[in-house]
């Protein structure tokens, strides 16, 4: 034991000494996770997942601009009212023109009388189809920003059109309603029958028989935070900079191997294994180091900078095993970097192209789920897609240390082949 940590002293002080290799391995996940969870979150109100502020003119001043606010309130859309005394439809045209707003909306002069006396005209059986065209009321107007997404787009232009049509249903609803009570009172029915206001039988028939409720399904998620772009990427990044440890490694087995340091040590009374054994335990304190840096920034600095904190739920010991797991299979990575490669630009480049395509693959730079059907079976052979999974599912889903036995079992035995063709390739070598 002695030995080994003799080993991991020496690993240490080597690394001390390169102190642009400590900048790359601290600052580059620490800015990385700042910088795209900002991106992510403002992506997320982009796409409806945050509240969206809309710009809103309103010419009519009559219900029908009054039921499509109260229906954009309803749907978590913020509505940023403009005096129709002091605007037109050309200067919000040119707000939304300009980016300060994604979308905007206008209600045309006169469109609630024309529209509630077109919903009234639907139930005049001596109105042809063609009459109903054309005394159809003027259509809403919906303006976005030329720089949006078409997604984006898409997903406003469906959500305005629902509200427009609960907003007509509910009119014919409840001029039904009044051509019901008419004919009540010209049949001489009951008088219970026939009082029934216009309002109360259109909210009766507007009432929903079936209801939506949304439920989680992690287990244990009554005590699991709502999905945010922090729980994906405080993870996913700290992953990212825990891989980059196995260029360091490469760097000073490479080193080694060049000056003839490695062949003296070899004839030491020290078996490679040890020598293997001291520098994993140096570097996986430098990526424990790591992970404890890019979870304080998500703890401490996130709630200052607009986003919600990163939070670690009960399972302490988890999360420890899962780091413990990644940082084993970096360190692996890197001995074999170091054994394989005959010089350190071509260990730097083969050991950051890896790194890079395996994060891309395994969901660090985006979301499994988002990627091509082709991406998402081949994103089970990166290491990183292993810990990442790991960390989603004790954090994200709840699930226990049990659940996600097969990641890490995976993890441990990428290090294992790793360990073992390094060490046969260099025994064989001496």
């Amino acid at each position: 034991m002695r030995k080994i940590l003799t080993a991991a002293a020496k690993e240490l002080l080597l690394l001390r000494r390169d102190r642009t290799g400590l900048l790359i391995l601290f600052i580059m996940p620490a800015l990385l996770v700042i910088v795209i969870t900002l991106v992510q979150e403002n992506v997320m109100e982009l796409t409806g997942q945050k509240k969206l502020q809309v710009l809103f003119l309103d010419m009519d001043d009559g219900a029908l601009g009054s039921s499509v606010r109260r229906l954009l309130e309803e749907a978590n859309i913020e509505t940023v009212v403009l005096d129709n005394a002091q605007y037109n439809d050309a200067h919000l045209r040119k707000t939304i023109a300009a980016g300060n707003y994604q979308v905007g909306i206008v209600i045309p002069a006169g469109a609630s009388a024309e529209f509630y006396n077109s919903a009234a005209r639907l139930l005049q059986t001596d109105a042809p189809s063609t009459t109903l065209r054309q005394t159809a009321p003027q259509p809403i107007s919906v303006f976005f920003d030329p720089g949006v997404m078409p997604g984006f787009r898409s997903g406003v232009k469906a959500q305005l059109s629902l509200m427009l049509r609960t907003i007509s249903m509910g009119a014919k609803i409840e001029n039904l309603a009044r051509k019901f009570n008419s004919t009540l009172d010209s049949l001489g029915l009951p008088q219970e029958y026939a009082q029934l206001s216009s309002g109360e039988l259109a909210k009766r028939l507007s009432h929903p028989i079936l209801a939506l409720k949304e439920r989680q399904t992690g287990t244990g998620a009554q005590n699991m935070p709502e999905y945010n772009p922090v729980q994906q990427n405080v993870p996913a990044w700290a992953i990212f900079g825990m891989f980059f440890t196995a260029i360091p490694i490469a760097g000073t087995i490479l080193q080694e191997r060049k000056s003839g340091i490695w062949i003296r040590l070899a004839s030491l009374p020290v078996s490679q294994l040890q020598l293997f054994t001291g520098k994993v335990l140096a570097y996986i304190s430098v990526c424990l180091c790591q992970f404890m840096l890019v979870g304080f920034i998500g703890y401490f600095l996130f709630p200052h900078i607009g986003l919600p904190p990163f939070t670690v739920f009960q399972n302490l010991l988890g999360v420890l095993l899962i780091i413990l797991c990644i940082s084993f299979a970096a360190c692996g990575f890197g001995i074999l970097l170091g054994i394989v490669c005959s010089s350190y630009e071509q260990a730097s480049a083969v050991g950051a192209s890896f790194i890079v395509t395996a994060a891309a693959l395994g969901g660090v730079m985006v979301p499994v789920y988002a990627m091509p059907e082709i991406m998402q079976h081949l994103s089970i052979v990166s290491p990183l897609n292993w810990g990442l999974n790991a960390f989603q599912d004790l954090l994200v889903r709840g699930y226990s240390i049990f659940a996600v036995a097969d990641d890490l079992g995976r993890l441990v035995i990428f290090f294992l082949l790793t360990i073992i063709i390094a060490w046969k390739l260099s025994r064989s070598r001496i």
